[in-house]
């Protein structure tokens, strides 16, 4: 496999929101700024949800389940970074759905995710190289060394097939902010 320098691709806008813990919620006590599968992230959000028992990680919990350990109307702000490509279609719609349930009205839902169309286009210009097969499937973790833990992407997204999941799902105003590596685009979304 040849290598293919993606260094002009790389970095060409912000990381995305920076992480915290928001205000308390009055039912609960909680952070109403939450994440969802943040891992070891030093930019997540507090309650950080994630399948992993990290010491970042403050609820544990397999959103393949097609839940969010929350309660309706919850969160003012839920940040999903890097995560959604790894969940099948239907299990993407899913968690998409109980974003919605968990956020209060006028809440904003930030992604970011992949962007299939153009990693295509990219394999179809520079081949089947590392760089490219790499943003679907994944080297080992640099932290760790490990392979990572999700294998490979199950579904994947243009802004335009985002954005119709995330208008079935209930939200509104859905724009795109622009991409993080070119391969990554970030998207936020409301409920009304």
């Amino acid at each position: 496999m040849s290598l293919v320098d993606i260094s002009r691709w790389q970095g060409v806008g912000s990381r995305g929101l920076p992480g915290g813990s928001g205000p308390r919620c009055g039912q609960c006590g909680s952070s109403v700024w939450v994440e969802l599968a943040g891992g070891y992230s030093d930019d997540a959000y507090h309650p950080n949800i994630d399948k992993r028992p990290l010491p970042e990680v403050d609820i544990v919990h397999d959103l393949e389940t097609g839940t969010i350990p929350l309660h309706n109307g919850h969160a003012s702000r839920i940040k999903f970074i890097d995560v959604l490509n790894y969940l099948s279609q239907g299990a993407a719609r899913e968690i998409l759905r109980e974003c919605y349930r968990v956020l209060v009205p006028g809440g904003m839902l930030y992604l970011r995710v992949s962007d299939l169309p153009f990693v295509c286009e990219r394999i179809l210009k520079d081949g089947v190289v590392e760089a490219w097969l790499n943003c679907l499937y994944h080297p080992p973790d640099p932290k760790t060394g490990k392979e990572h833990e999700e294998g490979c992407h199950r579904c994947g997204y243009s802004y335009e097939s985002l954005k119709v999941e995330l208008e079935a799902a209930g939200f509104v105003a859905v724009q795109h902010l622009g991409w993080y590596n070119r391969w990554e685009f970030k998207c936020q979304a409301q409920k009304p």
